[in-house]
């Protein structure tokens, strides 16, 4: 008597055992990919074009940094060497892309505190100096530029630092530590610093109106306080990403509230740099990789550092495992998961998985799998015997040799 079997079915099902596993390196709906370096990236910014430069951190006792590019795809275009001023020492302390002239922006702490402007290939010229403490810099679309500063033993503040001379004018004081800058929508400057006695974070709003010389800067706005992260923030579209403790955050909802959305699942992790460029879609589960990037330093803990830059890019539909491709192993995550709230299979994001996640999985799939009509998807037995099933195929095929037949 000869058995026969659907390899698709039992391939499937043994998929099935290592979904979790897999699942488990990326947001639900996101692909994580990671981009190799010699250094960890103290500073990370995107062009209007979607090029990632990222800053490499300077070896010890020295004042040159390395800057690598990466195109849209993340493969490597072009490396730079970068010097700091101070001849001894380059202590970076953030990075933005400046549109208005087409180049980068570094402060750099060393000594007093100077903010440089870089070319796209390393060039370095000095724009201000006496920052002391300087941290991240932020620039706005209409072209004034922002640094907040954390010197040692005193406040921290945030500083217009004027582009033809750069002089500085203190547009915030009495901040923390740490003190990331990003511009939202709306052109209003969102803070975020942590408090210096229990390093907890907080994010403030700084009303803006105007540009140039009819610039006004409103009163400090709270967003949210007590937070775990407290080192770099990033807008995404209406919803604010921080960097801190544990690794990446989410802040959405009203009131706002601070979710994990990416991490290594342990305490010592410590992000820092972050980056974002939007896409023609919305940077949501599922909305596939016009949805925008999301870069960032994952770690830069005292047990590890990264040498490598953590990417973030939504999945395409019927994605499940975040692996990039939409095959018999996302067909395996959402048998898996099917009847349940498992947000790596609700491909419509309504909060069950349920067949409409099957049918999205199909659509996108080149899979084999993909062949079998729903009802005889749907006849299948339910995800939990499915395990009990893989052995009793695995017994069967095994018995089945072994008795010759």
């Amino acid at each position: 008597m000869r058995i026969r079997y659907s390899w698709v079915f039992i391939f499937c099902c043994i998929l099935c055992r290592l979904a979790n596993e897999t699942q488990a390196s990326a947001p639900p709906g996101f692909v994580k990919t990671t981009i190799s370096l010699d250094a960890p990236p103290v500073g990370l910014a995107f062009d209007s074009h979607g090029t990632l430069y990222a800053l490499e951190q300077p070896a010890f006792m020295s004042n040159e940094a390395t800057l690598r590019v990466f195109n849209a795809a993340g493969s490597p275009i072009g490396s730079y060497p970068v010097s700091g001023a101070d001849p001894s020492n380059f202590f970076v302390g953030g990075m933005t892309y400046d549109p208005t002239g087409d180049q980068l922006l570094v402060t750099d702490n060393t000594a007093d505190g100077e903010l440089y402007t870089v070319s796209k290939s390393g060039a370095r010229e000095t724009l201000a100096t006496g920052l002391a403490g300087v941290a991240d810099v932020a620039v706005r679309t209409t072209g004034e530029i922002f640094v907040s500063t954390s010197p040692f033993g005193s406040d921290g503040a945030v500083l217009q630092v004027d582009r033809s001379n750069g002089n500085a004018a203190t547009a915030l004081g009495s901040l923390g530590f740490g003190a990331g800058l990003a511009f939202d929508a709306n052109s209003n400057l969102i803070v975020q610093d942590s408090d210096t006695t229990n390093f907890a974070g907080r994010l403030q709003r700084l009303p803006m109106a105007g540009a140039g010389d009819s610039l006004t800067i409103g009163s400090p706005q709270p967003i949210l306080s007590g937070m775990t992260s407290s080192a770099g923030v990033a807008i995404v579209g209406n919803d604010l990403y921080t960097t801190g403790v544990g690794g990446l955050y989410r802040v959405v909802g009203s009131p706002p509230a601070e979710e994990l959305f990416d991490t290594k699942g342990t305490s010592s992790q410590f992000a820092t740099a972050i980056a974002f460029a939007a896409g023609s879609q919305p940077f949501q589960a599922f909305a596939g990789p016009n949805g925008g990037r999301l870069a960032y330093m994952a770690d830069y803990g005292f047990s590890s550092q990264d040498s490598f830059i953590t990417s973030l890019t939504p999945a395409e539909p019927g994605d499940y495992n975040g692996d990039g491709h939409v095959d018999a192993s996302d067909y395996a995550v959402w048998r898996g998961a099917f009847g349940t709230n498992n947000l790596s299979a609700d491909g419509n994001r309504d909060g069950i998985v349920d067949s409409a996640d099957y049918v999205i999985w199909r659509a996108h799939s080149t899979s084999a799998a993909a062949g079998a009509s729903l009802s005889q998807l749907q006849s299948v037995p339910e995800p939990g015997i499915l395990p009990i099933l893989v052995n009793f195929l695995i017994a069967l095929v095994g018995n089945h040799r072994s008795s010759g037949r």
